[in-house]
Order: C-alpha cells, then sequence, then structure tokens
C-alpha cells in the first residue's frame, strides 16, 4: 500500500520557507510552491516514514518561519 500525504500551507513567507525546505527533498518526500502555496508531499510504502518525514517538515517549516519572525522583530 502506498500512503500519501500532501499539505498546502498559505502564508506570507511561502516561497522563502519552501526554498530553506528544498534541500530535504528526497524522491518520495517533496515540498514547493504552488499558487503562491507551500505545497509538501510525502509518499511512501512505510507509514513511519511518512510520518516521521511529515513532522520534520513541520518542525523546519517551524523554524524557518521563527527565524523569519525574529528577522522581522530585529
Amino acid at each position: 500500500m502506498l500512503y500519501t500525504v500532501r499539505l498546502e500551507i498559505d502564508g506570507k513567507d511561502s516561497e522563502i520557507i519552501a526554498r530553506a525546505l528544498k534541500p530535504d527533498d528526497l524522491d518520495w518526500a517533496r515540498s514547493r510552491i504552488e499558487n503562491g502555496k507551500l505545497v509538501v508531499e510525502v509518499r511512501t510504502h512505510k507509514i513511519g516514514a511518512l510520518m516521521n518525514a511529515v513532522e520534520d517538515f513541520f518542525m523546519n517549516i517551524k523554524s524557518a518561519s521563527s527565524a523569519l519572525d525574529a528577522l522581522e522583530r530585529g
């Protein structure tokens, strides 16, 4: 069985965050910009790998977003 998750995140810094995530892309877990939204897709036959990848993407998105917020505050 192939498990698939697609996340769409709309935010003011979506494009910057997508570029920050790009180095982490794998054949089965990718991020990109689509219609101005950050899109993350994970496809794998292992549910544990899917859960770990989604958690990693969320942590990296949060880290990038926090860094951008700190830069805006000065």
